[in-house]
């Protein structure tokens, strides 16, 4: 996911900054500014979108060159935009939950036996199945909406609900599946974010 990608290039940028200063080494912030923006523009130029936009990310917010740093937010945000529009094509479709989890307790006759979404360019539509009917019902509709609230990751692809759950939606690239991952709760000025025992759904495609 780019919000490892994200995680490790700051851990090594710490870690780097760390050793230098523990062997009182002079350390120069704007010349590891074009450093990282430099990695940016290589990334870009071998079509490596997410580290190029991670790198950027991270060009814009440290050292004192207001060229690179503007030059970072705007080559960003024109990443952002192709990222997200090349995740929604890749998640767009149908697909059946194979994940188990607890679900309200129903009659045995009413009982949900197996859940779906459908996802399109602007929306995520939730189904279930029951045995009385035999047919997919609609239980909730979502707007494909990502995001732009602060982060800890610098991650563009979240997606926040109507209720303010922010997931994180993502192609297993072993499995092929599509994995929707809990992240946390939007408000005013970001996102809480949970670090640890998250949600996790898993899908597979319906063809």
């Amino acid at each position: 996911m780019l919000k490892k990608l994200v995680l490790t290039l700051l851990l090594t940028f710490s870690l780097n900054l760390f050793a230098q200063e523990e062997k009182e080494e002079i350390f120069d912030i704007d010349s590891r500014q074009k450093e990282v923006f430099l990695n940016a523009e290589t990334a870009l130029k071998d079509q490596e979108l997410n580290r190029a936009y991670a790198f950027f990310s991270l060009a814009q917010n440290f050292g004192s060159n207001k060229e690179i740093k503007d030059l970072s937010l705007k080559k960003s945000d024109s990443l952002k935009v192709i990222l997200r529009t090349n995740l929604t094509k890749e998640i767009t479709g149908n697909w059946k939950l194979i994940t188990a989890e607890s679900w309200a307790m129903r009659e045995p006759s009413d009982s949900v036996v197996a859940k779906m979404i459908t996802i399109n360019l602007d929306q995520i539509l939730f189904y279930e199945l029951y045995p009385k009917t035999k047919k997919w019902s609609l239980i909730k509709t979502e707007k494909l909406v990502f995001t732009d609230k602060p982060n800890m990751s610098s991650d563009p692809l979240y997606i926040s609900y109507s209720n303010k759950d922010v997931w994180s939606y993502y192609i297993d690239k072993t499995s092929g599946g599509l994995i929707a991952y809990f992240i946390g709760q939007e408000h005013d000025t970001g996102i809480s974010e949970i670090i640890c025992g998250n949600t996790k759904i898993e899908y597979f495609k319906l063809q």
